[in-house]
């Protein structure tokens, strides 16, 4: 499996960073702290704020770079 492309976009109405792949699908970072590995999930319906849904699976690289929370 390719490697997917995630661009940021913004943070969600929960504060969950949101990226989008090069064919436009949103995927939402479910538990964006440092020290935990990317939970990666679509976003119901491709809404930006839409609850996360299905699992990602394969490998992201994130542009710029992976957004997490700063506790």
């Amino acid at each position: 499996m390719a490697e997917k492309i995630l661009t940021f976009k913004g943070m969600d109405s929960w504060d969950r960073p949101v990226y989008e792949d090069e064919a436009g699908n949103l995927w939402k970072d479910v538990d964006p702290r440092l020290n935990r590995p990317a939970h990666l999930c679509s976003a119901l319906n491709n809404n930006f704020d839409g609850e996360p849904d299905l699992p990602f699976h394969g490998t992201a690289v994130f542009v710029p770079e992976r957004v997490t929370w700063n506790f």
